[in-house]
């Protein structure tokens, strides 16, 4: 009886939480953003402070994306497995697609001429990248350290 309550229980709970999830996507999704910051165009009299906060809303929105993206897939699918994490990853470069054009459209910043632009969808490799590749991996890491924290509880 009670193992099967504990079964419900489990069956019932997200694999990771939500919190662990947004706060392991903002850091690694911040130190993204500071890695890239050579291939944006710099405002005059940017600063390194003014960086760090821009670079920490973006993380923001990009952490809140990455949950908002598992929460979807959690009710549509099983998380785990080969087909969740490329779900997360195909969703994680569309929502780089629409912020970047976003972006451009109300002129939150430009590339510099470091940055690669793809042709056809003209945005910055880097960001695609970012949220294509983050967004699993986020998901992946956070599934790891509540695994581990249970285990070391």
């Amino acid at each position: 009886m009670v193992k099967i309550e504990s079964e419900q229980m489990a069956a019932s709970k997200p694999a990771i939480s939500k919190v662990v999830l947004f706060a392991v996507a903002f850091i690694v999704n911040l130190i993204w953003e500071l890695s890239q910051m050579f291939a944006f165009q710099s405002t005059p009299g940017s600063d390194l402070v003014g960086a760090l906060f821009f670079c920490s809303l973006a993380s923001l929105v990009d952490a809140g994306t990455t949950v908002a993206i598992y929460s979807f897939l959690i009710f549509v699918m099983n998380p785990t497995g080969k087909i969740f994490y490329f779900s997360a990853a195909i969703l994680g470069a569309l929502c780089a697609v629409v912020f970047e054009w976003f972006a451009f459209r109300f002129n939150l910043w430009s590339y510099g001429q470091q940055m690669i632009v793809l042709p056809i969808i003209d945005i910055g490799l880097l960001p695609l990248v970012q949220l294509t590749f983050l967004v699993p991996l986020s998901i992946w890491m956070s599934k790891h350290l509540v695994r581990f924290n249970f285990r070391n509880a």
